[in-house]
């Protein structure tokens, strides 16, 4: 993705989980797929909370468990 293309936003699977899990195990999943390479930034927690429509303690809880992961 360069600096100009899109914003990256996740495609969250219906689970019934935690919404900071479904993000953190997005992440996992697209860098596995290649749709986010190593050492790509996300976009801000609150850019992405809002893109999404959710609390920013959410999305900032889901970058935490992905870096505590080693994403």
């Amino acid at each position: 993705m360069s600096k100009h293309s899109s914003v990256w936003v996740p495609k969250l699977k219906k689970g019934g989980g935690p919404l900071y899990l479904a993000i953190a195990n997005a992440i996992a999943e697209d860098v596995a797929t290649g749709h986010l390479q190593p050492e790509q930034r996300l976009p801000p927690q609150r850019k992405l909370a809002e893109l999404l429509d959710l609390d920013f303690t959410t999305v900032a809880r889901a970058y935490t468990e992905a870096h505590r992961r080693g994403l």
